[in-house]
């Protein structure tokens, strides 16, 4: 007699979670969701998405807010690092400016740590 094993997966599905799920398909899908039925309350956690290491994402986010949007900000996903830092805050700043983020909203990336300002040295 011979006895399998079976044997159940403990992640959830990449389509699950959302834009609190840190695997950049579940964020992908999250924003496919946001633009499809235009949750423009969304729009701040797509900016956040703007950050990640993640080409596709990074794309998939740009794409997102100019069709939702019709700016871009001058964010590129293909920029090297500080250009597209620098987008991204300003995509902050719109998001607050527009009312769709308080000033203080919770931007504390699951990417990147808070910002400080750096020391003049």
């Amino acid at each position: 007699m011979t006895m399998f094993a079976v044997v159940q997966a403990c992640a959830p599905s990449a389509t699950e979670g959302g834009f609190s799920n840190p695997a950049p398909g579940a964020r992908i899908y999250a924003i496919e969701d946001a633009v499809k039925f235009n949750r423009r309350d969304q729009i701040p956690k797509i900016v956040e998405c703007l950050l990640s290491d993640d080409e596709l994402l990074r794309y998939i986010a740009i794409g997102a807010l100019q069709r939702m949007t019709g700016q871009d900000l001058g964010y590129q996903f293909d920029d090297i690092e500080p250009l597209r830092y620098a987008s991204y805050q300003r995509w902050r700043v719109w998001t607050i400016e527009q009312h769709l983020a308080p000033p203080e909203q919770a931007y504390a990336s699951t990417i990147y740590p808070p910002v400080r300002e750096r020391p003049n040295w």
